[in-house]
């Protein structure tokens, strides 16, 4: 082992050691390390990680505290399953897919250390920092990220009236990230990988606890990325089954006329499915941010092709219900419905004035839906079945009726 590979060692027991990333000790235990002058910088496939020793101490100004911090950034990698569960996104825009991803790991890095006590970004020779940040995504899906840089790409793909270049940071961060490397782990052996990487963070977090009593950070977002996620659609899937759905039964007190001729007594269905659905959308001030008011519109035309409802009442609300914002469709004629595409509103934020809308028109919707960001103060009274369908980054939850969170 030479001088820089004991050095390398010595960086990441450092780092494995601090208050402030010792939790992720176990997941830097996975897998092998080697070091390649293949890579530019360093790679990971999810499992192992390789380090270009030759480019960190012949480059890098800061190398303890920026070796460090990339070593803690491979493993956020492997953390966070990003070639798993950002796969699609990668097939559509590798570029992006790496920047959004790195965005996302290097946000919470600076935030587990924000002084740099222990890691700082990497900078070269002449001090410039090396990577993908932007306090803009701090709190950010990398999928939200995603979507936003694209959306400036194609912004200034239009602008320059031809293909243009990649927005700034277009080379997809500092490290490699080798997505076709983690392809090769057949299903099994990612299944694996994910249960022992699962595992390492829960021992981590106990140890952590047990060890700091409790008050070790966990800025990192260990604990959040291992808890189980449990898709929105099967608790809408659930509220709505649970509360409109179609219910039969078989009853003689009305013979069933249709054997009446053949003098045959039997039984008629006796039962009422979903007959009015209110969908009620945001259409506030805040909602024309970040594509939330195309989320809820596109969950419209969802819950419009789950559901065969007879009645669909979509309104618009902000302050109050949008004046000649309420029409009436079937489940097949949403789907076409232009009031999709073209909301109104833009003021205030009071979901109380669509109950009260409810009164005056002597509505009785079997439920309501309201699709919304969820940044409200007065919720309102209501008296039928309510789910609320929340797009925001912040889990906001309701204090009546149900909430799911649309990510």
């Amino acid at each position: 082992m030479d001088k820089r590979h004991r050095e390398f060692k010595s960086i990441k027991i450092g780092v494995m050691r601090s208050d402030e990333f010792c939790l992720l000790r176990g997941v830097m235990m996975l897998g092998e390390t080697t070091f390649n002058t293949g890579v530019q910088i360093a790679c990971t496939n999810g499992r192992d990680e390789q380090y270009n020793l030759d480019f960190w101490f012949t480059e890098i100004s800061n190398i303890r505290k920026g070796l460090g911090f990339v070593i803690v950034h491979e493993n956020c990698h492997k953390v966070a399953k990003h070639w798993d569960v950002y796969r699609r996104l990668y097939e559509e825009n590798p570029v992006l897919a790496n920047m959004a991803c790195d965005h996302w790991i290097n946000g919470r890095i600076l935030k587990a250390d924000p002084n740099g006590k222990i890691v700082e970004m990497p900078r070269d020779k002449q001090g410039r920092v090396l990577g993908c940040y932007d306090p803009e995504y701090d709190g950010w899906t990398v999928k939200r990220i995603f979507n936003h840089l694209k959306q400036q790409q194609q912004e200034k793909e239009e602008g320059e009236g031809g293909e243009g270049q990649p927005v700034e940071g277009g080379n997809g961060g500092f490290d490699e990230h080798d997505w076709e490397g983690a392809q090769e782990l057949n299903r099994e052996e990612r299944k694996a990988l994910s249960d022992k990487i699962d595992e390492a963070v829960r021992q981590g977090i106990h140890v952590g606890q047990k060890a700091g009593g409790g008050a070790l950070s966990d800025a990192l977002g260990l604990k959040e990325l291992i808890t189980p996620k449990i898709d929105w659609r099967i608790h809408l899937r659930t509220f709505m089954n649970a509360t409109c759905r179609r219910k039969e039964r078989s009853s003689w007190r009305k013979p069933n006329r249709r054997f009446l001729h053949e003098d045959i007594i039997m039984p008629t269905l006796e039962g009422h499915r979903i007959r009015e659905l209110l969908l009620a959308r945001d259409a506030s001030g805040s909602m024309f941010w970040q594509d939330r008011m195309t989320e809820v519109s596109t969950e419209m035309l969802g819950i419009a092709k789950l559901l065969d409802i007879e009645k669909i009442h979509v309104l618009d609300w902000d302050g109050e219900v949008a004046a000649g914002g309420h029409n009436t469709y079937s489940s097949s004629e949403l789907q076409s419905a232009p009031e999709l595409r073209e909301a109104s509103g833009g003021g205030g934020t009071d979901p109380s004035c669509v109950s009260r809308y409810i009164d005056e028109v002597q509505m009785k919707p079997d439920c309501i839906i309201m699709l919304t960001d969820g940044e409200i103060y007065n919720w309102g009274n209501w008296k039928h079945p309510i789910l609320w369908a929340i797009t925001n980054d912040q889990k906001i939850t309701a204090p009546v009726g149900k909430t799911i969170h649309i990510e």
